[in-house]
């Protein structure tokens, strides 16, 4: 079967700054996923984009704010219309997502200028500056969404985007969502019906319990924790049984939620030297939320439990020692 346009695009054209401006090339299990998140329906006019949720979740260093990047530059030049990169505050959603993109084009500039020339408007200010008034600027090239082809960025408590006609939404770090402004932004970027594509697409680590409201319910409805056991009961998509993706009740959403650092310098040796990092020394929740991908409550315990059973070992020892001096055994 075919690659989705989506990942034929990103393994062409998209380069990010830490391959030197070389295209991305995806991890077998990446493409999998990727193509069943983009996966079409229906034939003619009536073809969408199956999913209008896409929530690709995962440990410390897997590259998620890359994918966000190269899927962000694939879907503009899939498909088009108005894009927003979205993230705790605006600085952050700028110097994410936003400057992955912005820095893939100059590297595209450099390097293949012909493919270049397709993408940006033939407006020289433009095309010398990439980013005129925060925001990228592409030819229409798919003909799929009609209207404006940009990408700005913003603030997840942003109030002023208002009767947008997203195409894409990026949310980059969906954890760091509490406050009521944000989850109106998440409401208000609702996917629109009568476009071709119009997706909301998040990569995130796990929250917080009782802080991270709205990941949690997007976590709880979908991969369906078991409450007793933490075990994960989620719709698993038809065809990727042995990865961690699950689908929506009624097939809107699809997560994936991985607990695995799979990718190659994922070794052990490098998973132990991230646990002595002295940032997350004596905050064992915190370090199992970033590479583990586990939901945490934020409070550590107060004594670790590898020390409460060492004690009661060593109480059992002198309960028996003390039985059997008395017994003079």
């Amino acid at each position: 079967m075919p690659n989705s346009p989506i990942i034929e695009i990103i393994e062409k054209e998209y380069r990010p700054r830490s391959l030197q401006g070389q295209p991305l090339k995806l991890f077998p299990f990446q493409k999998r996923i990727l193509n069943e998140f983009f996966k079409m329906e229906g034939r003619g006019k009536a073809r969408r984009l199956k999913y209008t949720t896409m929530v690709y979740s995962c440990p410390k260093k897997s590259g998620k704010t890359e994918i966000m990047g190269a899927v962000t530059y694939a879907f503009a030049r899939v498909f088009g219309g108005e894009m927003y990169s979205v993230a705790n505050d605006a600085e952050q959603a700028g110097a994410r997502m936003f400057q992955r993109v912005v820095e893939s084009l100059k590297a595209l500039r450099e390097q293949d200028p012909t493919t270049f020339k397709q993408i940006m408007p033939d407006d020289k200010r433009i095309r010398d500056k990439i980013t005129v008034n925060n925001e990228v600027v592409f030819e229409n090239n798919s003909q799929l969404n009609t209207g404006p082809h940009t990408l700005k960025f913003i603030a997840n408590d942003f109030a002023g985007e208002a009767g947008a006609m997203n195409a894409f939404v990026g949310f980059d770090e969906l954890w760091g969502v509490s406050s009521e402004r944000g989850e109106r932004l998440w409401t208000e970027m609702q996917p629109i019906p009568n476009l071709t594509a119009s997706i909301r697409f998040v990569t995130t680590y796990a929250g917080f319990y009782g802080e991270s409201a709205l990941l949690w319910r997007i976590y709880e409805n979908i991969v369906k924790p078991d409450p007793h056991t933490n075990e994960e009961l989620g719709t698993k998509v038809p065809g990727l049984e042995d990865l961690p993706v699950y689908v929506s009740d009624d097939g809107s959403t699809i997560v994936y939620w991985d607990h695995e650092a799979r990718l190659p310098w994922h070794t052990p040796e490098f998973l132990e030297q991230a646990k002595n990092d002295p940032s997350v020394q004596g905050r064992e929740t915190e370090f199992r939320r970033l590479w583990f991908n586990e939901w945490s409550s934020g409070v550590e315990a107060f004594i670790d439990m590898e020390h409460v059973d060492r004690a009661i070992a060593r109480g059992e020892n002198l309960i028996n020692n003390m039985e059997h001096s008395i017994l003079g055994v």
